[in-house]
């Protein structure tokens, strides 16, 4: 296997485990939003949003 794919597999469970053991609901402000979510899926999201903007990123350089 590549490192890469190494590091982005390990790199992928740290942030799994990290968010299983913060599981706790808390209070999300967003401009004009409040809504209460449980904070694996505020660190999910957000990890998928990254991984979403950096595979959008390199696309754009291969296709340039």
């Amino acid at each position: 296997m590549r490192f890469k794919t190494i590091m982005a597999i390990l790199f992928a469970a740290v942030i799994i485990v990290f968010s299983l053991q913060n599981a706790e609901v808390t209070d999300v402000d967003f401009l004009f939003w409040k809504v209460s979510m449980s904070r694996v899926l505020i660190i999910l999201g957000s990890f998928g949003i990254g991984v979403l903007v950096g595979i959008l990123v390199s696309l754009k350089r291969k296709i340039t």
